[in-house]
Formats: structure tokens, sequence, C-alpha cells
């Protein structure tokens, strides 16, 4: 079976394609005994890159690796129990007084409603030793979020044995953990950031080649050209296709059906990117896009500075 375009998360960096660079400055970070994140737009290829990369640091460091996903985690206290349920055993006896149900087997692991969430995450944060904690998707913690940052800020400088990456989109993870709003949580213990940015159009075409052709397809320099003009050249995109193509699909009917979650993802993007701000933002953006200038969006009431760049002409 081909696994070049499988739909999970590369664990090896030997898996990971275009990478290199990324993969080299996130494990030195990490040996540097700096915390990461991992920034970018959806399908960039950020949480491969977490856990492929921070495996490969464990794998030379003597560490324990740890994937949590935080998508469906909305407040400090569904965070927590998420984290928790991820942690050996030992560590979970070491907090055993903020629990009320521990059933590790079956995933089951819920806080005493007079418990402290922030003061069980610090206890157990406190007593791993030796691990790396990916955090995917941490901004979506809207309740208690200061004060998980806070715990994770505690952390930091009671256990030097943890490191922690974070793995989110550019607009939703920077605009929520390390923006002026947040900078107490972390204080000066911000991560060191790595962006992930599309692939230049070599790489996009020579992984896209590669994939079909182990699976016996071949794609004519039109189709080719098609792709890159409606997907661009985000890995997972891409990824997304040639899994179609490999699997019998043909060429309109790939290109259609990934083009549309392509779409969705784009718009939810753009939500994530206007959520909190003025009323006026979403038409700055439609202007934005037909090229104004700053002269022609003051009639929109937006302030410079806020929300548009200080170098956009005027």
């Amino acid at each position: 079976m081909n696994h070049w375009f499988s739909p999970r998360p590369r664990e090896r960096v030997e898996e990971l394609f275009g990478r290199e660079t990324e993969v080299r400055r996130l494990v030195n970070a990490l040996e540097s005994n700096s915390w990461v994140a991992v920034l970018g737009p959806r399908m960039a290829g950020k949480t491969s890159l977490a856990i492929s990369s921070s495996k490969e640091f464990a794998k030379r460091h003597g560490h324990s690796v740890v994937y949590i996903d935080l998508r469906s985690s909305t407040t400090l206290r569904e965070a927590t129990e998420r984290i928790l349920r991820n942690l050996p055993k030992g560590v979970l006896r070491k907090v055993g007084t903020y629990l009320s149900t521990i059933k590790v087997k079956g995933f089951e692991i819920r806080l005493k409603p007079s418990a402290s969430a922030s003061g069980a995450l610090e206890e157990a944060l406190r007593n791993l030793k030796k691990t790396v904690i990916i955090l995917d998707e941490v901004q979506k913690v809207r309740e208690g979020l200061p004060q998980f940052l806070n715990a994770l800020t505690v952390t930091f400088n009671e256990n030097p044995e943890l490191l922690i990456v974070f793995s989110g989109s550019y607009a939703g993870l920077m605009k929520k953990l390390f923006s002026q709003t947040y900078s107490e949580g972390l204080y000066a213990r911000q991560p060191i950031e790595i962006t992930l940015n599309p692939w230049e159009r070599d790489v996009a075409e020579r992984f896209l080649r590669k994939g079909l052709n182990e699976c016996g397809v071949k794609i004519p320099e039109k189709e080719l050209e098609d792709v890159f003009w409606e997907l661009g050249t985000l890995p997972g995109w891409l990824s997304a296709y040639g899994l179609r193509r490999c699997l019998g699909d043909e060429h309109l009917k790939a290109l259609y059906r990934v083009s549309e979650s392509a779409v969705k993802e784009a718009k939810h993007e753009l939500e994530n990117l206007l959520e909190g701000r003025s009323l006026s933002a979403p038409m700055v953006m439609k202007l934005l896009s037909y090229g104004a200038t700053w002269s022609e969006l003051e009639g929109t009431g937006i302030q410079k500075g806020l929300f548009i760049p200080s170098w956009m002409p005027s």
C-alpha cells in the first residue's frame, strides 16, 4: 500500500518532505531548552513537523513525547482533563487528590467539582520527567486561558525537564496565545516561532509526481497546472488530492472534492482572523482584496496600526 499520501501525521523525520530546515530549527530549539510554537495555515504540515521533530529530539536525548489534541477542549477544565488522560499512571497518582474518576484504559479522567484545574495541571506537569508535550490547537481553550498559560509558566520555572511544543494556525495561536492581550500569561517565556509556509512550486511538483508515480498514476502537465491553480502548494491539500487519485478518482473529481474542503478551511481561517476585531473588519478585508489604499479605507472607520499595517501606502 502507498503511504506517500497518508492523511495521518508523519511520526518520523524521514517521512517528511521538503521540511529539512524546519526540522533542524525545531530540534535545535528543544536542545536549547526552549519551548516552540509551530505556526502556519491549515494543511501546512504543522502537526507532522511537531510530532516527527519532537520524536527525533526524544530519540537523541532519552525523552518521551506526548501529543495532545485540544481542538475540542474549550475550557481550562476540559483541557486539563484531556492532558491528564495522556500522562503516565505514576503522574496521575501524584494528582490523585484532585481526581474523582481514574480509568486510564477507558480514557476517563475527571476532576472533582471542587478541584482547581490549574492546580491539578501544575502538579501533574511538575512531576513529568524528560518529556516533550505537544499541545495542538491550544487556542481553542477560550475559558480560563490566562490561568492555563500561568500554569505553564509556573511549570517552566520549576521543571526544566519538561519541554512544550505548541501547534496551531498563525491567525488563531498567535492572536490568542502570544498577543498583547495574553502576554502576561507567558511573561518572558514566549516560545521560539517556526512558521510553515506553502512549498515552493518545484518542491510541490516533486512531491506530487513522486507520490503519484509510486501508485502508478501519470499526471499530465495540464492536470498539474490545474492542481496548483486550484489548491496552491500546501502539503496537506496536495496530499489529499494525491490520495484520491491513488485510490481511483479521476482528476476533476479529486480536484473538486479537495478544492471544496480547502475553501471551507480558508473561510474558517478568515473567521479566526476577524474574530474580536472591529465590525468594519470584513469590509476592510474585501476592499484590501481589490487593492485599496489607506486613504480609500478611512471611510470604514478602521484605525491604522490596529488592523492595517503601518507600511500600507496612502
